[in-house]
């Protein structure tokens, strides 16, 4: 017999060692993967207690740069139209509103109105008045297109919500007045009355109870506006 063949035992003892080196490479495997599954677990719950912490950190620096430069445009002696052309070359992409940045096109006909009031509404006047002061403006930017005036009825709910909360309880008055100065149609009303939560995924602080109020008061208005077309 020319070929000798290896006795069992030792055949066995390589068959171990192969079997013991991908056992070694499991495990390991294994290993890899739990310290990574904690690694993550951990950095989920770091992330959970910073999110405390942090979310004064990560606010980004606002307020938008083009509400700057919108303001300077429109006390630069610019037409309306003008103004609500710049309005739209700015556009509303990737706004800074209230330290985020909003994504999506609701937002960004809604960024168009922060930057729109937070020019000529935010001024410390009286709403209504401010309103009628600018209304050719307000017209001009937001008459043309349903969006627009979406767009600009979340904004000045959410200027009312965040900094002039007086003014939750008499929105009727502010929605009739953009109504008089046709700055928004009595269909969009409608559409902004029917849909409470449009400010929820645009601010941080949205609380429900606020746009229900808000609604209520403005029912009002729209009430006032149906008997109007029932006589």
């Amino acid at each position: 017999g020319g070929t000798t063949t290896a006795p069992p035992h030792e055949r066995e003892r390589d068959m171990s060692a192969a079997e013991k080196r991908e056992r070694e490479r499991e495990k390991a495997a294994r290993k890899k993967a739990i310290a990574a599954r904690e690694e993550n677990d951990a950095e989920e719950e770091e992330g959970a207690e910073d999110a405390e912490e942090s979310s004064d950190d990560e606010k980004i620096e606002g307020p938008d740069p083009r509400i700057a430069q919108l303001k300077e445009y429109i006390s630069g002696g610019h037409t309306p139209e003008e103004c609500a052309a710049e309005l739209e070359r700015l556009g509303g992409q990737d706004a800074i509103v209230d330290g985020a940045i909003l994504a999506g096109r609701t937002a960004e006909d809604f960024a168009k109105g922060h930057f729109l009031v937070s020019c000529v509404l935010d001024q410390g006047g009286k709403l209504t008045e401010e309103i009628v002061a600018n209304k050719a403006l307000l017209k001009a930017c937001c008459a043309h297109s349903a969006d627009a005036q979406l767009g600009l009825l979340a904004a000045v709910e959410f200027m009312v919500v965040k900094d002039k909360r007086n003014g939750i309880k008499v929105f009727d008055k502010i929605c009739k007045t953009l109504w008089e100065c046709d700055a928004v149609e009595e269909d969009q009303f409608k559409v902004w009355h029917a849909q409470e939560t449009t400010l929820q995924s645009l601010y941080s602080e949205f609380k429900l109870g606020d746009a229900i109020k808000l609604r209520e008061a403005a029912y009002k208005f729209l009430d006032w506006l149906e008997q109007g077309e029932d006589d």
